[in-house]
């Protein structure tokens, strides 16, 4: 039996030994589906497992690490081709990682030793292969740079950017993460998943060992080499057993279902729960996290109040066990994060300033931008029939009409168009932009009045559509403006990234 048959055994029989009987049946029934051989391995364990003798109690790789690789560990100071060993800084099921020195480049990089059957397989390297090409394009400040897989020595090795620091499971040791660091967390990390997801590329073990926190605050995705790019050949991503890691993966996953962003959404409520509460949104245990999905039990059910006000309901989207539930991928989660923001995100336990969700408010807002343009294009066409009265002076102020309308529809487009695309810089936007707007409407609403008092007697219904027109304009700049904008929090001194 090789190292990785046996790794995929050991997980399995740990998986379903914690949970009850309904649960363990349903897990080896819909694992067989996709490797039967596996479950009868597993099948064979449970009969002669005996917990009071300890029987298997630890995984195998932790009794003897070496049996995981085919490889010899590399010692520090070896060469491995053009790389020489610094230190191992960690190992796990799908290879030991070691700080090294590329002295080709006189930099500092992590190279991972992958195990054997990835350079003795065909199907299996060539699905790693386009895997780490795929994952070498991505470019994001969120996500660890893939430099090269290699073929060193008959040995496949994966090449990427070092990054220093220590990963968010070693942070959450010292208990959740709090206030503006947490959103800001979220918000990189749901950014990194998006330009991977619009990349086509799913990350498919997304959880807090795979993010380091840098030294200077970022954080860091790692282990994009070894995702899955939706795209591919089926034939070149079915390894017999669902990869990822339990307690982090979906029903569909957990059933060795096709995965796609979604299953990385789901991945990222659960990390994002734990990094907000300290506690895993399903329960204690990755056993008990199966038990609920399995049986069908929501996250809805646990009573944990998060600690911003709004990031409740995104996170529950994100962890619904119906995949069609959730987001379709990261990038709407991350404008919601960003709108969250920008909405001014409360602790939990002060009252939000409004009844409206983030979302309701910003969109209202939306509309008034909108609403109000349409409004202000309108004022050229009515001043223009003020010319049959005083062709001299209608010429005139139809022109300033116009060059003014003009200024505030190109403002009110701008920051609309902000508003969806770049939420974070709205605020400081707004602020450059809005005295040159305010003042051209108010102008606007006066020449509209003095034109009503031109017309007056003569057509009183083209006086009463500039009256309109100008009353309208008015009660935008002095009510509803500043009433919109309070309520969607445009203004509020709310940090940026």
């Amino acid at each position: 039996m090789t190292p990785e048959r046996w790794r995929q055994i050991n997980d399995l029989f740990h998986q379903v030994t914690e949970l009850n009987d309904a649960a363990r049946e349903e897990l080896l029934t819909r694992t067989a589906l996709t490797d039967a051989e596996l479950v009868a391995e597993v099948r064979s364990l449970l009969a002669a497992h005996r917990p009071e003798d300890g029987f298997l109690e630890q995984p195998a790789w932790a009794v003897a690490p070496t049996l995981a690789f085919d490889e010899p560990l590399a010692r520090a100071g070896a060469m491995v081709g053009p790389y020489k060993i610094v230190r191992e800084i960690g190992r796990g099921g799908m290879g030991v990682v070691y700080e090294a020195e590329d002295t080709r480049l006189r930099r500092s990089v992590a190279l991972k030793a992958l195990p054997s059957e990835y350079a003795t397989d065909p199907v299996r390297r060539e699905r790693l292969t386009r895997e780490a090409r795929a994952a070498a394009a991505l470019t994001h400040p969120s996500i660890a740079t893939i430099f090269a897989l290699d073929e060193l020595e008959g040995a496949l090795y994966l090449v990427s950017e070092l990054v220093r620091g220590e990963t968010l499971r070693e942070e959450l040791g010292r208990g959740p993460i709090a206030g503006e660091r947490l959103l800001s967390t979220l918000i990189d990390l749901a950014g990194g998943l998006a330009a991977a997801h619009d990349a086509g590329i799913v990350h498919r073990d997304f959880k807090p060992d795979n993010i380091v926190r840098c030294p200077d605050g970022r954080v860091k995705i790692l282990d994009f080499g070894l995702a899955r790019a939706p795209a591919s050949d089926p034939r070149l991503t079915q390894d017999g057993t669902a990869l990822g890691t339990p307690g982090y993966m979906p029903p569909e996953q957990l059933a060795g279902q096709d995965v796609d962003a979604r299953t990385d959404v789901f991945a990222f409520g659960v990390v994002a729960w734990e990094l907000a509460t300290g506690t895993h949104p399903f329960g204690a245990s990755a056993a008990q996290m199966l038990e609920h999905l399995l049986e069908g039990r929501a996250v809805t059910a646990i009573a944990v109040t998060l600690p911003i006000a709004g990031l409740e309901p995104i996170l529950r989207r994100c962890l619904r066990r119906d995949a069609s539930e959730r987001y379709a991928s990261a990038g709407p989660v991350l404008q919601d994060l960003q709108a969250l923001r920008l909405t001014g995100a409360q602790p939990a336990a002060i009252p939000a300033p409004v009844a409206t969700s983030p979302g309701t408010a910003l969109g209202w807002w939306q509309v008034h931008q909108v609403v109000l343009g349409v409004v202000i294009a309108s004022m050229p066409v009515a001043t223009w029939f003020v010319r049959r009265w005083d062709p001299r002076m209608g010429s005139w102020l139809f022109l300033v009409v116009l060059a003014l309308a003009t200024i505030s529809v190109a403002t009110r487009l701008n920051l609309f168009f902000t508003s969806r695309v770049n939420l974070p810089h709205l605020r400081d936007q707004r602020r450059r932009v809005y005295p040159v707007m305010a003042g051209a409407e108010a102008i606007l609403g006066v020449l509209l009045l003095a034109s009503a008092a031109m017309v007056a007697g003569d057509t009183d219904a083209l006086a009463s559509v500039l009256v309109t027109l100008a009353v309208a304009t008015m009660a935008s700049l002095g009510v509803i403006e500043p009433a919109t904008t309070a309520a969607a929090r445009i203004d509020s001194e709310v940090p940026h990234r």
